[in-house]
């Protein structure tokens, strides 16, 4: 699976640079920048001999990483809020799971300050942490990303099993469970909850196209019934 580096408003430029170094030395090349700060000679300085790792990044924004990729990874230094309930994926077991499927992998790290918000997410197939001291549990972004990449780079990379679905052809799929749910009349106040755990569902899942679609087709067939 190929690995995008996304860097979610990033405010000083010297991490941009340093992040674009990290990825170099584990053999990772695709960056992606949402809502950067300016940068120039300094980022250019911590790049080192990465240069062209930051000259070829591409901005985008969360719309675009969302419908692009097959899996999106966020990444968090703080776990367990009311807001984040999931579970984070286990970090030695990231790189064997992108090994054996084919697609994009985006995985965003947030800014500096305040890291991912909680917006951002949950809008992801799933998160990752890098466990640290409680005291001061968030990290620099190039430090985080030299984490989570070698933990991706050591693993020896397997023949790719799986073509899993976009993130945006889950996010229909949901959206299309979600009208069923509506239509049932199923009880307000119990919506959100149950439509978190189809995420979480989906987001395991690893579904294919194929797989989306016959899903679909049973929710279409559910729907025609109701509506006779």
């Amino acid at each position: 699976m190929d690995v995008e580096v996304v860097l979610v408003n990033p405010i000083y430029e010297g991490n941009v640079g340093a992040v674009a170094r990290v990825m170099k030395n584990f053999g990772y090349s695709k960056l992606a920048l949402i809502d950067p700060c300016v940068f120039g000679s300094f980022a250019r300085a911590m790049a080192s001999h990465a240069q062209d790792v930051l000259d070829s990044a591409r901005l985008t924004t969360l719309e675009g990483v969302l419908r692009a990729s097959n899996l999106v990874i966020g990444t968090t230094g703080i776990v367990g809020s009311k807001a984040n309930l999931r579970t984070p994926y286990p970090l030695a077991r990231l790189g064997g799971k992108l090994s054996g499927m084919h697609g994009t992998a985006s995985i965003l790290f947030g800014a500096e300050d305040q890291g991912l918000p909680n917006a951002v997410l949950q809008e992801c197939d799933m998160i990752v942490n890098i466990q640290t001291s409680p005291e001061y549990p968030v990290m620099n972004i190039s430090h985080a990303a030299a984490i989570v990449l070698y933990n991706i780079a050591k693993t020896v990379n397997a023949t790719p099993k799986r073509k899993v679905a976009l993130h945006s052809d889950l996010d229909r799929l949901l959206q299309h469970a979600n009208d069923v749910l509506e239509l049932i009349d199923f009880p307000t106040h119990k919506r959100q909850r149950v439509s978190n755990t189809m995420k979480r569902i989906f987001s395991r899942s690893e579904l294919s196209a194929a797989e989306v679609r016959t899903l679909r087709g049973i929710l279409s067939r559910i729907e025609h019934r109701l509506r006779r």
